[in-house]
């Protein structure tokens, strides 16, 4: 169920846009997504998931545990996703 709402979710995110290659790890109750390609430029950029009450969460460094179903939260995904990266 896990890797299935993870997957879900990285589609609906990038529907329009191209050049994003990644894979999913999966260890207990963590999914651990490994992007090798971001807009087309390479990168090594680790995010991770849990499914936290039964709401899909993410986890920034910056920001903690973010539940991804509220409107607002998927800023903070966009945020760790495009930091340090050259476009």
């Amino acid at each position: 169920m896990l890797k299935e709402k993870i997957e879900d979710f990285i589609k609906k995110q990038f529907e329009d846009l191209e050049d994003f290659t990644y894979e999913l790890d999966i260890e207990d109750n963590y999914v651990y997504v490994n992007f090798t390609q971001i807009l087309g430029v390479e990168s090594n950029k680790e995010m991770t998931f849990k499914i936290i009450d039964n709401k899909l969460q993410y986890h920034s460094i910056t920001y903690g545990w973010k539940v991804l179903d509220r409107g607002t939260n998927i800023k903070y995904f966009w945020i760790d996703m495009l930091t340090n990266i050259a476009i």
